[in-house]
């Protein structure tokens, strides 16, 4: 039983890293793609299957992306958590980060940057990763959109999470 417990906490995991950076793929590929998709729920096995691989190679690059992204803020003379709170304060309020000084504000602006361009570089390979697993990217995105909000589909997805990972451990 715990096996399956962790099995499941990894999809959601997996699951949270994805919605952010295909979010962020979107995006930068195209601005429209912000609405929701509509809720389907009748997804073929192999759909399934592929976006289980599909999730696990982007999450592969996520993590190496989290790393570029808290470099790029700590070579501009930043703390990670200081830069999330310029980020935060600059999204919140109209003030933004102007209670600064002057040389934060510089390098956050400069880490800002940075951080925009490697989303932007990895936009294109988190797309090319999903459709290498033979899965649409908008099909990918319905995916993620019903297991969040079907429990039809949540349960079909962790079924199928399970079958994998007892196949792989029943391989030498």
């Amino acid at each position: 039983m715990n096996k399956n417990k962790f099995i499941m906490q990894r999809l959601k995991v997996i699951l949270l890293a994805v919605m952010m950076m295909v979010g962020v793929g979107a995006m930068a590929q195209e601005p429209n793609l912000l609405q929701e998709p509509e809720l389907k729920e009748d997804f073929e096995k192999d759909e399934l299957i592929s976006f289980i691989k599909a999730s696990s190679k982007v999450e592969a690059i996520q993590m190496g992306v989290q790393e570029s992204m808290a470099n790029a803020v700590k070579e501009e003379g930043l703390t990670v958590e200081k830069f999330n709170t310029m980020a935060q304060a600059q999204e919140n309020s109209e003030e933004g980060i102007q209670n600064e000084s002057a040389e934060d504000q510089k390098m956050f602006n400069t880490a800002f940057e940075k951080i925009m361009k490697i989303q932007d570089d990895v936009g294109g390979d988190i797309q090319e990763a999903i459709k290498e697993e033979g899965i649409d990217i908008q099909v990918f995105e319905q995916i993620m959109y019903a297991y969040q909000n079907s429990e039809k589909v949540k349960g079909e997805l962790d079924g199928v999470l399970l079958e994998l990972q007892q196949e792989q451990s029943t391989q030498p």
